[in-house]
C-alpha cells in the first residue's frame, strides 16, 4: 500500500513538471520596438532666377530634397517641369510653358509637399515669359487687363515699358506697378531714372514723379494759372529742361524745371490737340484739329499738327487744308527727327477713310501714301519697315507704308501697338503680343 501512494505522488509531480514545461514554452517571444524615422520637411529657400523665359534651366536652394530624380515632382500650375538634376540642397529642372506668366509653384519629395520660404515680387513663384523667337509673334498672358488702346508709350528696353501716366511694366510684362499720378490715358514723361512728370487732377496740373513711381509733389509749378488739360509733357534726364503743351496748343518751357514760361499760343482759340510724340525738347509733334479758314472764308475744323523740329525755327503750324472737315490727326510716329507717319480718320472714328500720311522732312510736308485699310493704330521700326493695327489683325509693311500685307490675327481686338529697341509690342485685353527683331 505505501509503495502505491509513493507511485501515486510520483505520477502526479511528473503531470505537473510537464504541465510548467508546456506553459513556459507557449510563451510569445518579444518583438522588438522599430527605430523611430524622423522625416525632414523639405524646404525651397531661394531661386537662381526669380523669372525666366520657357525652355531655360532655373536652380531651386533648399533644405531636405533628394538626390534622386524619381523622388522629385515640381509643377507650375499643374504643368509638370523637367528635373534635369537634383540634390539634397538643389535642383536643377526647366521651365516649362503655361497659360498665365506667374503660375503657382508646386514641390514634392517622395509625395510630400515642401515648404516655401522664397520672398520675392512674385509671391514667391517664378516667372514665367514664353520662349522668344525671331521667326513669329509670341503671346504672353496680359494680367493688366487694359488693352492700351488711349495711351501713350515709354519703351527703355525689352523689359521696361510705360503706359500712359498710370503703369510701367520693370519685367516684360510679367507685373505692372503704379507710375505716375495720372490714368491710362493723361500726358507723361518718364525719364531713364525711373523720375518724370505725369500729368493729374483732370489732366491740368502737372506732378512731379520720383523713381519708382510715386508722386514728389503735385502742381509743382503754377503755370498761368492754367485750367486745360496737358495732352504733351517731355522733360529731360536733368528733370529741369522741359517742354509742356495744352490742349488749345498753348506751349510752356522750363530750364530749371519749377519756372515755366509760354513760347506759343495758337491765335484763335479753335485749337484741339489730344495726342502727342517726342523725340526731345527740340522734336516734338502734337496733333489733332483746328479751326482751319477755307477758299470761300469759312472756319472749319480740320487735321492739324503744332511742332517744332529743330533748334532755330521755334514752333510751326501744319493745316491739312485740302482734307474734309471733320476729319483728325488721330496718331503719329516718328522713327528719327525726319522721317514721320501720320494717321488721319474721321473726328467719330466712323467707317470712313482712313489716310496715312509721311514725311521726310520732320514735319514740314506730308505725302498721303496709303488709304486702303481703316488703321486705328501703327508703330515703325525706321523709315521701311512698320506695323499697323485694324481690330484683331495685325499688318506690316516693309515699304514706308505704301504695300501692307496680314502678319498676325489675334482672337481679341488689339488695343494699341508700339516699337522699340527691336522689340514690338501690342495689346489686347488678355494678351501681350510681342515681335522680336
Amino acid at each position: 500500500m505505501k509503495k502505491r501512494i509513493l507511485l501515486v505522488a510520483a505520477l502526479q509531480l511528473l503531470i505537473t513538471l510537464n504541465s510548467c514545461s508546456s506553459d513556459s514554452g507557449s510563451d510569445p517571444v518579444p518583438t522588438p520596438t522599430p527605430p523611430v524615422v524622423v522625416v525632414k520637411k523639405a524646404k525651397i529657400t531661394s531661386f537662381s532666377k526669380n523669372s525666366g523665359e520657357t525652355g531655360e534651366t532655373v536652380t531651386i536652394s533648399g533644405e531636405n530634397f533628394s538626390d534622386k530624380v524619381s523622388d522629385i515632382k515640381l509643377t507650375f500650375d499643374g504643368v509638370l517641369a523637367t528635373i534635369v538634376s537634383s540634390t539634397t540642397t538643389e535642383i536643377k529642372f526647366v521651365l516649362p510653358a503655361t497659360v498665365k506668366v506667374i503660375p503657382k509653384i508646386a514641390l514634392t519629395i517622395k509625395d510630400n509637399v515642401a515648404d516655401n520660404d522664397v520672398k520675392n515680387n512674385y509671391e514667391g513663384n517664378i516667372g514665367i515669359l514664353p520662349t522668344r523667337t525671331l521667326t513669329d509673334w509670341v503671346v504672353q498672358e496680359n494680367n493688366l487687363k487694359y488693352d492700351g488702346a488711349e495711351s501713350n508709350f515709354q519703351i527703355f528696353s525689352d523689359k521696361i515699358l510705360y503706359m500712359g501716366g498710370a503703369s510701367r511694366t520693370l519685367d516684360g510684362g510679367l507685373t505692372w506697378t503704379p507710375w505716375g499720378s495720372g490714368g491710362f490715358s493723361s500726358a507723361f514723361h518718364a525719364t531713364i531714372n525711373d523720375e518724370g512728370w505725369s500729368s493729374s487732377f483732370g489732366a491740368t496740373r502737372i506732378a512731379k514723379i520720383k523713381g519708382g513711381g510715386s508722386l514728389v509733389d503735385d502742381a509743382f509749378a503754377s503755370i498761368e494759372n492754367n485750367n486745360e488739360t496737358y495732352y504733351c509733357m517731355y522733360v529731360d534726364d536733368n528733370m529741369k529742361d522741359g517742354t509742356v503743351v495744352t490742349q488749345s496748343g498753348k506751349v510752356f518751357t522750363t530750364s530749371n524745371g519749377a519756372n515755366f514760361t509760354k513760347v506759343y499760343e495758337l491765335g484763335d482759340n479753335t485749337g484741339n490737340l489730344f495726342q502727342s510724340t517726342t523725340i526731345d525738347n527740340n522734336h516734338i509733334w502734337v496733333i489733332g484739329l483746328k479751326g482751319i479758314k477755307d477758299k470761300d472764308g469759312f472756319t472749319l475744323k480740320r487735321p492739324f499738327i503744332l511742332f517744332k523740329n529743330n533748334t532755330t525755327d521755334g514752333w510751326k503750324e501744319y493745316p491739312f487744308v485740302n482734307e474734309a472737315p471733320g476729319y483728325v490727326a488721330r496718331e503719329i510716329c516718328f522713327v528719327d527727327s525726319q522721317n514721320g507717319f501720320l494717321l488721319i480718320n474721321y473726328y467719330n472714328q466712323t467707317l470712313l477713310d482712313v489716310k496715312l500720311f509721311k514725311t521726310t522732312d520732320g514735319g514740314d510736308s506730308w505725302m498721303p501714301i496709303y488709304n486702303n485699310e481703316k488703321f486705328t493704330k501703327f508703330a515703325f521700326k525706321d523709315a521701311n519697315i512698320g506695323w499697323a493695327v485694324l481690330e484683331n489683325k495685325i499688318y506690316k509693311t516693309v515699304n514706308g507704308g505704301t504695300t501692307w500685307t496680314l502678319d498676325y490675327t489675334n482672337d481679341q481686338n488689339i488695343g494699341n501697338i508700339t516699337y522699340k529697341n527691336n522689340v514690338v509690342w501690342a495689346f489686347s485685353i488678355d494678351k501681350i503680343i510681342k515681335r522680336y527683331l
